[in-house]
């Protein structure tokens, strides 16, 4: 595809922070935000009324938060006095110490209810029932609502001339006053973020989780007014879920969030696209843009980037989102981050666009934050996981299946000797090489012979691979994601071509 001339009066700013937007979306300006927001197909489910709970299962950066702020916002306008309240898990987690689950579950349904109760209770305006009486006082004393008019007067009243005292009865039961007040009125929508914030692998962490999602589903089947909508990591969906047998009814409401290249593709379009509107210079390409969505996509992204960018090897080429989307493993918001620091390489060297030399200076520095991040972000599952990534410094970069768990077997089962949750005792090579498939620091690759490319093979796709030995792998050999390559200090592998039997 040719690259499409732009008029020169364009110039982006490409070391402007602000060009990519934030790359976490809770922290984004709220209009910012929603100038470059991509709306993704799972939302539909998430703004079903009839659906009581919905949860996104995704790893850090793949979108979670963004989902939620989005599926908030277009829950705010419905009609009918539909209201909807927004949480952060941390801010309303009971305070507990011991490892009593059901004593858990009692104070996660009651600390929901309670926020119910506030939220209600702070916009209601004159309520004259006794249970919207109690809705309004109940916020006040939380500090949910300013004090109404009759407060204020009373509280003023009291003096020791003039004994006067106004008893605020207790809220003793938060289910039976929220579900008293609001049988037959509009829906109630709980959204609930970062639910598994600085998640450990401890007892009482797994019982804190377990009973947070057990609360919901007690919550929802008692209230029926009453909706929830949260997210989880699948990491800790998986630890906490071995635990907790009743979990396996929660499953019927979980989405797993993944990015396709098309998906990619409008993300960075979109936000490039938001930049040049909020710069005022959208006017100037507008009249050049396709009509068609995906041929104007790559147009918007050629005006910040050099299209195409040289990709798998010395003749081929590659859109950059595709480019992208490899090296930052298909999260938005690793995404994000490269995009940033390739934009000031760029800048530094006086360059109108972003190109592929911008993108590669960066990948040493970024691929060590990566590794900062999945070691963070799997540390709960495997503690040596540190370890294990850097038992393939300085090794190939592309395994056959017994080259994989012989490197495996010599550099970590006899080295490093780690601990997998879910395994009793020693982990098998096999075990190893599942877990690295199964965090992304491996994929699967099939390549389909000389001049005719290769694709790869995500654990999400293909979950089996690397478990049973009936279908080890399905033919495939094994990649180290590109992020790592540069830190890692990957040997290439020269021969590129792919058996039938996954053997080289």
């Amino acid at each position: 595809m040719s690259t499409m001339h732009i008029k020169p009066q364009l110039r982006l700013n490409l070391g402007d922070v602000n060009l990519f937007g934030n790359d976490a979306a809770d922290l984004e300006q709220r209009e910012l935000f929603f100038s470059y927001a991509v709306k993704r197909p799972e939302l539909e489910d998430f703004l079903d009324p009839e659906r009581p709970i919905q949860v996104i299962r995704a790893y850090k950066g793949e979108g979670k938060s963004a989902l939620l702020r989005i599926a908030e916002r277009n829950l705010t306008p419905i009609q009918n006095e539909e209201l909807v309240i927004s949480a952060i898990g941390p801010d309303h987690s009971p305070n507990i110490e011991g490892l009593d689950s059901d004593l858990w579950t009692r104070e996660w349904k009651k600390s929901l209810l309670r926020l119910v109760a506030n939220e209600i209770g702070s916009r209601l305006g004159a309520a004259f029932t006794d249970d919207a009486i109690s809705l309004v006082e109940e916020a006040e004393s939380n500090g949910f609502k300013q004090r109404s008019f009759v407060s204020a007067i009373v509280d003023r009243l009291k003096s020791k001339e003039v004994p006067m005292d106004r008893i605020r009865l207790p809220v003793a039961d938060y289910q039976k006053l929220v579900t008293r007040y609001l049988n037959g009125r509009p829906l109630i929508w709980i959204v609930v973020d970062d639910i598994d914030q600085n998640f450990a692998n401890t007892e009482r962490w797994r019982i804190k989780l377990g009973s947070f999602f057990t609360a919901c589903r007690q919550i929802v089947g008692v209230i029926p007014e009453l909706r929830i909508r949260t997210a989880i990591r699948p990491n800790v969906w998986a630890i906490i879920k071995r635990e907790f047998e009743s979990l396996s009814h929660i499953e019927q409401y979980m989405h797993d969030l993944s990015w396709s290249q098309d998906q990619f593709r409008e993300l960075l379009a979109t936000r490039i696209k938001s930049y040049l509107i909020r710069t005022n210079q959208w006017s100037l390409v507008q009249s050049v843009i396709p009509y068609e969505k995906s041929a104007a996509e790559l147009a918007i992204i050629s005006m910040a980037f050099d299209a195409p960018m040289p990709w798998g090897g010395s003749d081929r080429t590659r859109s950059p989102h595709t480019v992208l989307w490899t090296l930052t493993a298909h999260r938005p918001r690793w995404l994000v981050e490269l995009c940033k620091e390739a934009g000031k390489a760029a800048e530094k060297r006086g360059a109108k666009k972003i190109g592929f030399d911008d993108i590669k200076t960066q990948l040493s520095s970024f691929g060590r934050k990566r590794i900062e991040d999945t070691e963070a972000e799997f540390k709960s599952q495997c503690p040596q996981i540190c370890e294990l990534l850097g038992a393939f410094s300085r090794q190939p970069d592309i395994y056959s299946t017994d080259e994989l768990l012989k490197t495996i077997h010599n550099r970590i089962i006899q080295a490093v000797h780690p601990t997998l949750t879910g395994h009793i005792g020693k982990p098998s090579d096999l075990d190893v090489a599942h877990f690295l498939f199964q965090i992304g620091f491996l994929s699967g690759r099939r390549d389909y012979g000389e001049h005719r490319g290769y694709d790869h093979v995500l654990y999400r796709e293909q979950p089996g691979l690397l478990r049973s030995r009936t279908n080890i792998d399905d033919g495939l050999r094994w990649e180290i994601n590109p992020i790592y390559r540069e830190v890692l200090n990957l040997r290439p592998t020269l021969d590129k071509q792919h058996t039938k039997s996954g053997h080289r």
